[in-house]
């Protein structure tokens, strides 16, 4: 058994090579493109009448503070159309009060409707298909624009060919670890989308902030091929939808949605768990992409300990193995920094390695009770 003690911090320092080499490339040649990205800009552009469209149930009391800021955007033409799915509180209440005020107003109440369809595309649909507008903006109830100018910032790029558009929904800072946790995987979710839109390979947007042509919804007959699945209107919608010409992204700061985090880790789990359901409706480059993306994470935090542990006796070999941790961790800082910068979401980095690792053996739990779910 001795004799094999050299061996193997010989293999598990490979590994960690390899796996170090793999996420390396990652950030050199799909995150790079979002990190050091300059924003187009868009000097002239025509304010086409945009239909914003939220579901709400039983949510009167984000609307309360979300609809104001909604219904006052500095935007010359726009509707927003709230479908209320099934309130039992007093949200009908609160966007009939509120219809009293504003013009630009719809109700959607769908208090006795029968649907089989699971999560919010039956109220979307609806909402979608109420619309008096081509552009459509969808966001949360729980989801507030940051600036006055949002509409302006995500309607402006609809020209040329363009029929979507993906934005970023930051989360509202809070103490703890919890809440840096759901801030990075917000965080590294919009770098990843992000990114691969800018390499011509987009696969997903954030449903809490984005665009998309009414008749491209349509074209692609909505969501019907995924009705089974409670998630999917934000990513293999998008999916389907998007092609290598038609896809534009905004990240402007003018251009975020805010929405609450999650109350409970349970919750968030259950979501992350729900995206995952979607995953084999993606395009088969994409998800080899994101999977092996995914894996070498954590094999990259295991080889790391194993040879670390391994390697103390070993001077040379100890050497070989921080420095390969070390290279790796300041190309992710570099790349994740910049991207951060552009997001607002700076404060993070300074925990980046710390959270990364959590957040890296989670999916791992999140990926196992995916699997033992239906």
């Amino acid at each position: 058994m001795s004799e094999l003690v050299p061996i193997l911090p010989l293999i598990f320092t490979i590994c960690l090579c390899v796996s170090a080499l793999i996420l390396i490339l990652y950030y050199a040649i799909i995150f790079s493109r979002f990190a050091f990205s300059k924003a187009k800009k868009i000097r002239d552009y025509h304010q086409d009448p945009v239909s914003v469209i939220i579901t709400a149930s039983d949510q009167a009391h984000h609307l309360i503070h979300t609809l104001p800021v909604l219904l006052e955007q500095q935007y010359n033409n726009f509707e927003v159309i709230v479908v209320s799915d099934n309130s039992h509180d007093e949200t009908d209440q609160v966007i009939e009060d509120f219809q009293k005020k504003y013009s630009n107003l719809v109700f959607v109440n769908l208090d006795s409707s029968v649907s089989t369809i699971k999560g919010k595309k039956f109220p979307l649909s609806v909402g979608i298909k109420e619309a008096k507008n081509d552009i459509i903006v969808l966001t949360d109830a729980h989801c507030m624009p940051v600036s006055p100018y949002w509409l302006q910032n995500i309607a402006k790029h609809f020209g040329k060919g363009k029929e979507i558009v993906l934005g970023y929904c930051t989360l509202e800072k809070q103490p703890g670890l919890f809440n840096r946790l759901l801030r990075f995987d917000a965080l590294q979710t919009a770098i990843q989308y992000f990114s691969y839109s800018i390499c011509k390979m987009t696969y997903r947007g954030n449903g809490r902030n984005l665009a998309f042509k009414k008749s491209l919804f349509f074209q692609q007959r909505g969501f019907a091929s995924h009705n089974h699945l409670e998630y999917g209107d934000d990513d293999i919608f998008i999916g389907k939808a998007a092609t290598a010409k038609n896809c534009e992204i905004e990240y402007f700061g003018e251009s975020f949605t805010m929405a609450r985090p999650k109350a409970t880790f349970r919750r968030w789990f259950r979501e992350k768990k729900g995206y995952l359901y979607t995953r084999p409706f993606y395009k088969g480059g994409i998800r080899f992409l994101l999977g092996l993306y995914s894996l070498t994470n954590v094999l990259f935090y295991a080889f790391f300990g194993l040879a670390l542990a391994y390697s103390i006796p070993l001077l040379t070999m100890l050497i070989v193995v921080l420095s390969v941790f070390a290279f790796k961790t300041i190309c992710q800082h570099l790349v994740f920094g910049f991207s951060a910068g552009k997001l607002k979401e700076k404060d993070i980095i300074p925990h980046l390695f710390p959270i990364d690792l959590i957040y890296s053996f989670l999916s791992i739990f999140i990926f196992l009770g995916s699997k033992f779910n239906k």
